[in-house]
């Protein structure tokens, strides 16, 4: 059975950003590179530099992380060391000056990740989600989406759009354009699906199993002390995003997210050149 494992690469510089992506896989979609080695399908994500929820969103459907560093920083590179740092996973980190990488970054944690470049694939957790990133009509096969399977995904399954909480059926599974009865978790999926209709499922972010629970609410949060202090936040868990509103040390939020995965806060006001990483949470308590 096809399994996969999501990786997405980090640089304020995009060709270097690229290079690396290049060394993993080929490009196949816009910003996405495929190496497929027997059952393992590995998907490379570049999201555009600064773009920091298309970053934050790779980040969370992803099981690993790499993370190039230019010998004289900026501001970005900060925030993209925070970003990986609250991201929680585990990753390369390639810095043209060890030392100095060290000197600012080394009270986090993802300093224990300095190496040169090294193939990684990790494992993806099963959090019941399946991160949709398009939707649409194909002639003869109906709706479609595409994006990563989180979780096992079996042809016939029943799952729930979110945010809008359709239920659908899944008709078929493709990867690569190769006909499969089921995938593993990590996998880039196009699913075919019946029981709905696109307009039914506009803003579509997500299908989710049957026993995953939803939160409309993020407790006990990590603030990460370089962040300024903010009141509307976006926060996003496993691809799933909506706004939220700080009260204090929880926080509510517009739309339902999923409650079993990382969430990542992202204040998209704060001052220029500040970090825009608010914090982190684990959604499973």
């Amino acid at each position: 059975m096809i399994k996969g494992s999501v990786i997405t690469v980090l640089s304020s510089n995009e060709a270097e950003a690229i290079k690396l992506a290049e060394l993993m896989g080929k490009r196949s979609e816009e910003r996405i590179y495929y190496r497929k080695r027997d059952n393992l399908v590995r998907s490379v994500l570049v999201p555009p530099v600064s773009r920091i929820i298309e970053e934050a969103v790779a980040l969370s459907v992803s099981s690993a992380f790499y993370l190039k560093v230019p010998g004289e920083l900026t501001w970005i590179d900060g925030e993209l060391a925070l970003l990986a740092e609250a991201s929680g996973l585990k990753g390369v980190v390639m810095p043209d000056d060890v030392e100095g990488f060290r000197r600012v970054f080394g009270g986090l944690r993802i300093s224990n990740y300095v190496s040169e470049f090294t193939e990684v694939d990790a494992d993806t957790e099963d959090t019941g989600v399946v991160y949709v990133d398009r939707a649409f009509n194909v002639k003869g096969v109906g709706l479609v989406v595409l994006g990563f399977a989180l979780t096992q995904v079996t042809v016939h399954d029943k799952l729930t759009a979110l945010p809008m909480g359709k239920e659908v059926e899944v008709r078929s599974i493709q990867v690569l354009d190769e006909d499969q009865d089921s995938v593993l978790p990590g996998t880039r999926v196009g699913l075919a699906l019946r029981n709905a209709r696109l307009e039914e499922i506009e803003g579509i972010q997500a299908l989710i199993k049957p026993e995953v629970k939803l939160t409309s609410e993020v407790k006990d949060f990590v603030k990460l002390k370089y962040a300024h202090e903010a009141e509307l936040i976006h926060v996003i868990a496993c691809g799933v995003r909506t706004m939220g509103k700080v009260n204090g040390s929880s926080i509510s939020l517009k739309d339902r997210l999923p409650a079993n995965c990382r969430a990542l806060i992202i204040n998209v006001n704060a001052k220029p050149k500040t970090p825009r990483i608010y914090g982190y949470a684990d959604l499973r308590g």
